[in-house]
């Protein structure tokens, strides 16, 4: 682990003890994919878990959740989430792997990386849909397929 990454990680677990809860490798399975489970008219927004600054979040394949993935590099910044790998290169290339709007898929009960207008109304979203991707901010996991 370079010197940056290790300084970043400290930062980031004391703002964690400070402003958040501890990370937490959850080995609870997602489903492959979420889809309706509440009403859009009768949803109300959570208020975001975590607030503006970095992060290390761990991906994870919704088809094998206990595989270990790559940690990546996150920061929340005025609603929009960028991912980056620094950790390895392999199924995922070094650098930005994703950013985009946070928001709060009402019909999922999910936190999803939003990059078009079409994504914020879509049937399903996350696990291997053709949806846009889910993103567990409270336990720090990006889903992938």
């Amino acid at each position: 682990m370079n010197c940056t990454r290790l300084l970043l990680l400290l930062g980031i677990l004391t703002t964690a003890t400070a402003h958040a809860a501890p990370v937490t490798i959850s080995s609870a399975l997602p489903s492959q994919k979420t889809s309706q489970k509440t009403s859009t008219s009768t949803s109300t927004i959570p208020a975001q878990p975590l607030a503006d600054g970095f992060y290390v979040f761990q991906q994870r394949y919704a088809e094998h959740p206990h595989m270990p993935g790559i940690l990546l590099d996150t920061e929340i910044k005025q609603g929009k989430i960028y991912l980056t790998n620094n950790d390895r290169a392999g199924v995922f290339p070094l650098g930005l792997i994703d950013e985009g709007e946070l928001y709060w898929h009402p019909r999922s009960g999910q936190w999803i990386i939003v990059n078009s207008a079409q994504d914020k109304s879509a049937t399903e979203v996350g696990g291997c849909s053709d949806g846009p991707v889910m993103v567990d901010l409270k336990k720090r996991i990006y889903w992938t397929c």
